[in-house]
């Protein structure tokens, strides 16, 4: 593989890694809690990470890896778009993002609350510049889309010069 793709690849690496740090380090350093979708919106990135790990051992070419990192990037929009709905209160939370309860008493539903909490996808816990995470991470997906596209548009004009 080039000098040049292993550099894009790296530069890959850095970008998806450093969401993943981020994510958990808002988690388990800044202790807030994520939600179900918050945990969903990280899955991606995770295939992502896989997918960049087997180009660099040339297991899947450069042209493979944009296309499916333009289909991951497209799911993870999907996923932060539809997060930001439920903030907005454009959508109804998941089943997942609420607490579903059985108890028929005080006593028990206490105890059943105490052993799965719940959060909500709709209380936005933490913003960056006055932008949720979900809203973050629907503009990151959305520019990654058009920058694999582009890619995607170069290396078919490249293929047809060559």
């Amino acid at each position: 593989m080039s000098n040049f793709k292993n550099r894009i690849l790296i530069v890959l690496a850095i970008i998806y890694s450093s969401i993943l740090i981020s994510a958990y380090f808002i988690q388990y350093v800044l202790n807030i809690p994520p939600c179900q979708l918050c945990y969903y919106q990280r899955y991606p990135y995770y295939f992502a990470t896989i997918v960049i790990i087997l180009a660099f051992f040339k297991k899947i070419n450069l042209k493979q890896v944009f296309i499916l990192l333009l289909f991951t990037s497209f799911v993870s929009a999907s996923l932060s778009f539809y997060h930001i709905g439920i903030e907005q209160s454009f959508f109804d939370e998941l089943g997942s993002c609420t607490s579903n309860t059985k108890s028929n008493n005080t006593e028990n539903l206490l105890k059943e609350l105490q052993m799965q909490p719940v959060i909500s996808c709709k209380n936005i816990i933490f913003q960056i510049f006055g932008l949720s995470l979900a809203t973050i991470n629907f503009i990151l997906s959305i520019i990654l889309m058009l920058l694999f596209g582009i890619f995607l548009k170069y290396e078919k004009q490249d293929r047809r010069n060559n």
